[in-house]
């Protein structure tokens, strides 16, 4: 198992989880934004809708090749 699938199935992750549903449902959020700097350093992001909150949370979400390395010399 990897490090990262440990961090992800690691016990009382689930029901944080959860807790953070409950916030986004609370204070009606519909859609997350995930900012991140890429290898190059360029700060990229991605929004995805709250509603997919607990698949993003456990299986992450895929980018194009060019949000994390520039496809320009």
């Amino acid at each position: 198992m990897t490090d990262l699938e440990q961090y992800v199935t690691q016990e009382g992750r689930d029901e944080l989880i959860k807790q953070v549903r409950s916030k986004i449902n609370e204070l009606g959020i519909t859609y997350i934004y995930y900012q991140f700097i890429s290898v190059t350093g360029r700060i990229v992001g991605k929004g995805i809708p709250a509603d997919h909150w607990e698949r993003t949370a456990t299986k992450g979400f895929q980018l194009v090749y060019g949000s994390t390395a520039n496809l320009f010399i």
